[in-house]
């Protein structure tokens, strides 16, 4: 038996997890989307919504009398701290502490420091933190760090035990998701590893987000089509049809300078980076959208000015995925519950597409033909009438190649006679 060596060189492809998130988002619904963008923004505290009035809104202009008064989160912690049941100076220590937390709803400073400026002793403190901690939601409020909140959204969900307490000691195995160094300092399997780092990562970082202005329609269309005044098609995003977003570039800057457990910031500077690429999936799935409208916008342009059938052009998803480089059931997916606005109303992407005739006739479509074949039978001579096989000829020359068997099909589906029936006597 011998032994040997080989060397060689091989190429894989790997997705990335911007890769992964870019395609997940482009197979959703505009639905979905806006599930999935709520989602992201209750668990990563670096997301932040772009309110609409601050995307330039309507021609009227602001009118500050249309917005509605809303509660603080300062004014929502203190009704429930109202409802609490503590001694009377308990309940003015709680009160005074919703105005320490800072924007992730920390306790900011040492325990110490909010001894002396409170006038209250550390026990009877800690005491009252606690009390907050247990009754005060949501969960995870009141903390002294993220490993603190942590363990409180935790214990909320009944999945706090001693594996997990350790894993939060490194919070940057969970930012790197290093399930081999997981499994090695919890001294646990694979399966549990990836168990808790799941749990972890559905907590947020955050848990004091700012309070929500209400959510927009969900049926707003998500491409506009309009017509210029020569008549030519073009097509526009609805910036308000689903939610723009940025990163919260000042939160992370203050977290940075605050900070002061490297492992902890390592799992912020992890969401930080989520962020950003969720926003960036965000755009490219509004790209990929946009040039499925411009390449619909150029082959249907007719048919979007006029709304009729006949005017549609053969236009397949397949065809459609090959010009853009995308799979065919992505392309399905991106416009599934989707809706266009044009100059003329609502339309739906389904009426966009329409199957060629056939092989021959690429650039027909059935309603095409069988208009055509209508009006050939309405306008011909009486007591002449065309035969099937005439008709097909007459098809042909008019850039419909179908077969005399098909065309006895369409006449069916017209509900038109055959020749024999529709001769009549001079």
């Amino acid at each position: 038996m011998r032994q040997y060596q080989k060397l060689a060189t091989v190429q894989k492809l790997a997705m990335t997890q911007l890769m992964r998130n870019s395609l997940d988002l482009l197979r959703m619904g505009p639905e979905e989307v806006i599930d999935e963008a709520e989602s992201e923004k209750k668990r990563n505290p670096f997301l932040k919504t772009i309110p609409n009035i601050l995307r330039g809104g309507s021609e009227a202009g602001f009118d500050p009398s249309e917005v509605k008064v809303q509660e603080t989160n300062s004014i929502i912690l203190l009704k429930q701290v109202s409802l609490i049941r503590m001694s009377h100076n308990q309940s003015r220590i709680a009160a005074e502490l919703v105005y320490c937390l800072d924007e992730r709803g920390y306790i900011c400073d040492p325990a110490s420091e909010v001894c002396n400026y409170l006038g209250v002793t550390k026990q009877m403190l800690m005491e009252v933190v606690s009390i907050l901690q247990r009754s005060v939601e949501p969960a995870g409020v009141f903390a002294w760090s993220l490993k603190d909140s942590f363990k409180i959204q935790l214990e909320a969900k009944n999945r706090y035990d001693p594996m997990i307490a350790k894993l939060l000691d490194r919070l940057d195995l969970v930012a790197h998701q290093k399930i081999n160094d997981i499994c090695s300092f919890c001294e646990v399997d694979e399966e549990d590893a990836v168990e808790m780092l799941d749990d972890i990562r559905l907590l947020s970082p955050a848990p004091l987000q700012p309070v929500s202005v209400g959510s927009e329609s969900l049926r707003s269309a998500e491409l506009i089509f309009s017509l210029d005044d020569d008549g030519n098609v073009s097509v526009r995003l609805n910036e308000a049809a689903l939610p723009q977003m940025l990163t919260d570039d000042a939160l992370f800057s203050t977290i940075e300078m605050a900070e002061t457990d490297k492992n902890a910031m390592a799992y912020y500077r992890d969401c930080y980076r989520g962020a950003a690429g969720f926003i960036i999936a965000m755009q490219k799935r509004a790209n990929t959208l946009l040039k499925i409208g411009e390449m619909i916008a150029k082959t249907q342009a007719k048919f979007i000015r006029t709304g009729r059938d006949l005017d549609r052009n053969p236009l397949t998803m397949g065809w459609l995925a090959a010009e853009i480089g995308l799979n065919k059931s992505t392309i399905s997916r991106a416009l599934n519950n989707s809706i266009f606005d044009s100059d003329r109303g609502l339309i739906k992407p389904s009426d966009c597409f329409v199957r060629p005739l056939n092989a021959e006739g690429v650039n027909r479509t059935r309603e095409q033909v069988l208009q055509r074949l209508s009006l050939l039978i309405r306008t011909e001579n009486k007591i002449k009438p065309l035969s099937d096989y005439l008709l097909a000829q007459q098809l042909e020359t008019a850039g419909f190649k179908i077969s005399r068997r098909t065309v006895a099909k369409y006449r069916g589906l017209l509900g038109l006679q055959g020749v024999y029936h529709r001769k009549q006597s001079s």
